[in-house]
């Protein structure tokens, strides 16, 4: 499993076992079951804290290779042509200049008479350029934008419409395809494939990092990942849900070396997101998050704290 070290993945198996087509339910169920152990609570939450700690000693790391403090630019490209040209789809000659994103803020004035700049649904394209940035790891220039006053970055994190597609999108997609293929392998449905016949949870998986959705970019490193294992193929460019299912079609572990890859990958994603979060002056709340993946969704106990405003794991 990845970073081993740092992350307790044996709670998982000693916690959940894989059962097909459980009886217990109707229609019977193909996936993950909680044991029900004693101290079960206890062991999950300890788990989220392990896995919350060691993205943030990620986090802490990569920030500290940058300067404390940035110049704010007026004028000038925030990413190279050949970046724009990689990444066509999403990247414009127009987003490529600081000066749109300047032009492109509202500013709203509150009671007092003061005003502040903020973004809204109009400028998604610009979610979609910080989307593409985390990915290809510019990070001076995202740390840069998110220092800059005439920038409201933070408010690109999360836009929607039905649903969403703020830059956030980049945190959640990484994470849940982190932790399945993790989990998979740590309960050991890996190598065997079985994780193919969890047909609801991995085909809901496939259609988030890869099926059609306004503004798409956080899809990008799945995507590529897909493509590279077979998964997609022929006139197969996306994933559509309710497609015929073959299991056989639908695995990505018969090349454990580009799985890892992959997984690397992921996991930078996120610390580079956290540190993106923290940076605009927002609380990544990897708990929060955390505990509405599989196969934790359900399985740990949460409390709402009035102090907070918020549920809590107990």
């Amino acid at each position: 499993m990845h970073q081993g070290h740092n992350i307790p993945w044996d709670t998982i198996s000693t916690n959940f076992k894989f059962s097909r087509e459980d009886k217990r339910f109707t229609p019977p169920l193909t996936g993950l079951m909680s044991r029900d152990k004693p101290g079960a609570q206890n062991e999950l939450r300890h788990f989220i804290k392990k896995f919350t700690a060691a993205i943030r000693t990620f986090s802490d790391t990569e920030r500290a290779k940058y300067p404390a403090t940035f110049t704010p630019l007026s004028s000038g490209n925030l990413f190279t042509d050949e970046l724009r040209e990689k990444h066509s789809e999403y990247l414009t000659e127009h987003n490529q200049r600081i000066e749109y994103w300047i032009a492109s803020a509202q500013w709203n004035v509150s009671e007092d008479g003061t005003s502040q700049p903020t973004y809204n649904t109009g400028q998604a394209e610009l979610a979609e350029v910080v989307k593409v940035l985390l990915y290809e790891n510019e990070m001076e220039t995202l740390l840069m934008l998110a220092n800059h006053p005439l920038i409201p970055l933070a408010s690109l994190r999360n836009l929607h419409w039905g649903h969403h597609f703020g830059f956030s999108r980049v945190m959640e997609s990484a994470l849940r395809a982190y932790l399945f293929f993790n989990v998979a392998e740590a309960t050991g449905i890996l190598e065997n494939g079985s994780y193919a016949s969890m047909r609801y949870e991995y085909a809901s998986l496939l259609s988030e990092l890869s099926g059609g959705m306004d503004y798409p970019a956080q899809q990008i490193p799945h995507q590529k990942f897909l493509e590279e294992c077979g998964v997609f193929q022929q006139n197969r460019f996306r994933w559509v849900y309710g497609d015929k299912w073959e299991e056989s079609e639908n695995v990505i572990h018969k090349d454990y070396g580009r799985l890892q890859e992959y997984l690397k990958t992921l996991f930078a994603l996120m610390y580079r997101y956290d540190v993106l979060v923290r940076e605009c002056g927002l609380v990544p709340e990897w708990e929060d998050e955390m505990v509405l993946q599989w196969p934790l969704r359900g399985n740990v106990k949460m409390e709402w704290d009035d102090a907070l405003g918020k549920s809590v794991i107990v």
